[in-house]
């Protein structure tokens, strides 16, 4: 009896810190969050990129991950980004991202994972002037690196809560009648490009399967 009780005691420590992730599980994650950034441009008039200094977008995002290794997945993650304007403008912004999501778990336990993120992609971004229907398209990559913290109530069903810095730039755009949109003196255009970076915050729900 006294045997039997020593061993219990020895794997206590065992089922308190079993792992929230294995290998082979996979969790999908529906979110919401906020996008602060700053934006630029190759316009030679410094004024415009004054004004267009500062963007905001609400994000609204789908993952699937794999554990290919305990501590490691990876995935697919799509991702909306719909630009905030003035609620009086007829303009708007949309950018829709889709591409493979790494996460590495700096901590996984029973309940709780913290887990660093790299997520690279195509992003497809939509300007539209509804006023004088007109709209410009950009496409480009996207690149974001974080960290994130998940907590799960029971075996299946979680929260996560996600910082990221993220990076979209834009090297080509496209108007309404096809053409390449240019910047420049008339003797030297070159293709208009643009660049927006800063700060994904995400939360939301988690399921563990």
């Amino acid at each position: 009896m006294k045997i039997k009780l020593f061993l219990l005691i020895l794997l206590l420590p065992c089922f308190a810190f079993s792992q929230a992730v294995e290998k082979n599980d996979l969790e999908i994650g529906l979110g919401v969050g906020l996008g602060i950034y700053g934006t630029s441009d190759n316009n030679p008039d410094k004024d415009s990129i004054k004004e267009n200094s500062m963007a905001a977008a609400g994000l609204l995002n789908f993952s699937i991950h794999y554990a290919i290794l305990k501590n490691f997945s990876i995935g697919i993650l799509a991702e909306r980004n719909g630009y905030i304007t003035n609620k009086d403008s007829s303009n708007k912004g949309v950018s829709l991202n889709l591409g493979l999501d790494c996460q590495y778990r700096l901590l996984n336990k029973e309940k709780t994972l913290v887990f660093a993120d790299l997520f690279g992609g195509y992003s497809h971004f939509r300007y539209d002037n509804l006023s004088h229907k007109e709209y410009v398209i950009a496409k480009g990559n996207c690149l974001q690196l974080g960290i994130g913290f998940k907590h799960y109530f029971s075996k299946i069903i979680g929260m996560f809560i996600q910082s990221n810095y993220a990076l979209y730039p834009y090297k080509k755009l496209v108007d309404t009648n096809n053409n390449i949109v240019k910047t420049g003196p008339a003797n030297n255009q070159k293709n208009y490009s643009i660049r927006i970076s800063g700060l994904n915050l995400k939360l939301g729900l988690t399921f563990h399967f």
